[in-house]
């Protein structure tokens, strides 16, 4: 677990020029496509098909967070591709200073219903960044989780700023690196992608 610092991060929502959807969250993309480029973490060519691939109209049923389109770049084999999307969540987690564990268990979580229901914009907020509530003690202490540590650092930042206008409050809001699996599992439980 890792408490959101002071890191300046864009949180208006992400659109493309005209409205139209994109394969990946545009500014996820942009944020987690610099991280990889400025540690090295990916080739130039790596790079260039990850943002064509993000930026494109969708393909599939869900959209995919840029973690899954370098591991699927990557792994061929979707056997692999799970554990190089973790290897890709870790290390980025490092390169940032954070230090995030990858938690097993965090599918197995309720979804945190009350919480959602009285913040129904921070719901879209986490579904576009594909980033569930893990778990939400009133609006004070707040858990979330992904497998991109990018998308963590703008939902904490989000959910943050948007509590704190409303109720005056900044929540403490921890994110947790999730294993691909149960990062998906958790995604179609509260988000239905």
């Amino acid at each position: 677990m890792q408490t959101q610092a002071g890191n300046t991060v864009v949180l208006e929502s992400a659109s493309f020029p005209g409205g139209t959807p994109t394969a990946t969250d545009p500014v996820c993309l942009d944020q987690t496509t610099k991280l990889l480029q400025e540690h090295g973490l990916a080739t130039p060519a790596e790079l260039h098909q990850l943002r064509e691939h993000g930026l494109a109209p969708p393909q599939g049923p869900r959209p995919w967070d840029p973690l899954e389109f370098l591991a699927a770049l990557r792994a061929p084999d979707p056997d692999v591709r799970s554990l190089e999307v973790e290897q890709l969540g870790r290390a980025l987690s490092q390169v940032m200073g954070q230090q995030l564990a990858l938690v097993p268990f965090a599918s197995r979580l309720p979804t945190p219903s009350a919480f959602y229901d009285l913040n129904e914009s921070l719901l879209a907020e986490c579904k576009r960044m594909m980033t569930p509530v893990l778990y939400a003690e009133e609006s004070e202490v707040i858990g979330v989780g992904s497998i991109n540590p990018v998308a963590l650092r703008i939902t904490a930042q989000i959910i943050m700023h948007t509590l704190a206008e409303r109720t005056g409050t900044t929540p403490i809001v921890s994110r947790i690196l999730l294993h691909h699996d149960g990062w998906m599992s958790l995604c179609q439980q509260q988000f239905g992608i």
